[in-house]
């Protein structure tokens, strides 16, 4: 039951750092905020991890360039778009990639519960296309490539961890380093405007990479204390929160059919990652 707790935390505090971004002001600058909070976390706890092995710091490397380019579009992202309807189809969409690029390139196989989760999620999804927001085609769009951009960080995180020492290392440099790009971007982007804007909003940023950091801790702590696929399926329920959220908090439209779809979408991911081994 306690990792239970620990990943349904860990599922609202994901959504809650989007949903922050989503409220920014400037949403680049406050991204940068997140990383460079999350990295001061990190930065003292090199002292107690290994350092990186070659490949793992190769890993490293094209994980922070995949996870840049996931910022970016999620910034994007929640320019043009709702939030109960952005956040969902990108976190859906980058588990069924990810289910369809280990079927098609690591040749796994789709059991009957599996198929039907991945049938139910991608008619979810297709609920999502409908919006007042004039831009919400451009958004969806923005959607889909951060989707991409999480399904290609999550395979080589995962490998970059494998080659590490421990995973733990791997998290801690990866939080260390991630925020110089990102911060370097807003402040070329903004120029003579990032520190007055960082005055407006570091509260609202040091919260949400606070967030960020526990909630990846917090994941962790799940996934030694409980069976890996359920923490894993459960792990999607951030889709059903990110949906309350748009709708309860920004008052977003279109709330019932969202947070069903959401629901949908969520039972679906789960099926997937559960439909394995029954």
């Amino acid at each position: 039951m306690l990792a239970i707790g620990f990943i349904l935390l860990s599922a609202v505090f994901h959504a809650s750092v989007n949903l922050v971004i989503k409220q920014a002001g400037d949403r680049l600058v406050n991204r940068a905020l997140i990383n460079l909070t999350s990295g001061m976390i990190a930065i003292p706890l090199l002292f107690f991890v290994a350092p990186l092995t070659p490949l793992a710091a190769k890993h490293l490397l094209i994980g922070i360039a995949f996870h840049w380019a996931y910022q970016m579009a999620t910034i994007r992202a929640f320019k043009h778009g709702d939030f109960s309807a952005v956040y969902p189809v990108m976190r859906g969409v980058s588990v069924l990639l990810t289910a369809m690029g280990s079927f098609l390139f690591l040749h796994e196989s789709f059991p009957p519960l599996k198929l039907a989760g991945l049938l139910m999620a991608a008619l979810a999804l297709t609920q999502f296309r409908k919006s007042a927001s004039a831009g919400h085609a451009r958004a969806l769009l923005w959607a889909l490539l951060t989707a991409l951009m999480i399904g290609a960080y999550t395979v080589n995180d995962g490998a970059g961890a494998k080659a590490a020492a421990s995973g733990i290392s791997y998290v801690v440099w990866f939080f260390s380093i991630e925020s110089v790009p990102l911060t370097l971007t807003a402040i070329i982007a903004r120029r003579g405007g990032f520190i007055p804007a960082c005055r407006v909003q570091w509260r609202s940023g040091m919260i949400a990479g606070v967030m960020s950091f526990v909630g990846y801790g917090l994941s962790l702590l799940a996934l030694r204390l409980a069976d890996v696929s359920t923490i894993t399926a459960l792990r999607e329920t951030s889709v059903v929160f990110g949906a309350l959220m748009g709708v309860f908090i920004l008052r977003e439209s279109f709330g019932a059919r969202r947070i069903a779809a959401a629901t949908i979408l969520a039972a679906g991911l789960v099926l997937m990652q559960m439909g394995g081994w029954f």
